[in-house]
């Protein structure tokens, strides 16, 4: 199906059935969303879970400087 077929399908429905089109259309947007949203966690676990405790698992050199950026940012005492 085209998507300009869609389009006038959807323009030939009443105002009432669009909106009805138009709260689907953002379900499944956020259907979508939320998918993705379980997909990268799990994969983040399974990333965690599978380096967890290797060399992988800790980059000296991106800790140091995360540490030296937030020491930065915090403001001096008077």
């Amino acid at each position: 199906m085209q998507n300009t077929s869609l389009i006038e399908k959807i323009q030939n429905l009443p105002p009432e059935t669009r909106n009805e089109v138009e709260d689907f259309v953002d379900f499944l947007v956020e259907k979508r969303k939320v998918f993705e949203k379980k997909k990268r966690d799990a994969e983040q676990l399974a990333f965690a879970e599978t380096y967890a405790g290797t060399e992988f698992d800790l980059d000296e050199d991106l800790e140091a400087a995360g540490v030296e950026h937030l020491l930065e940012t915090i403001p001096e005492e008077e």
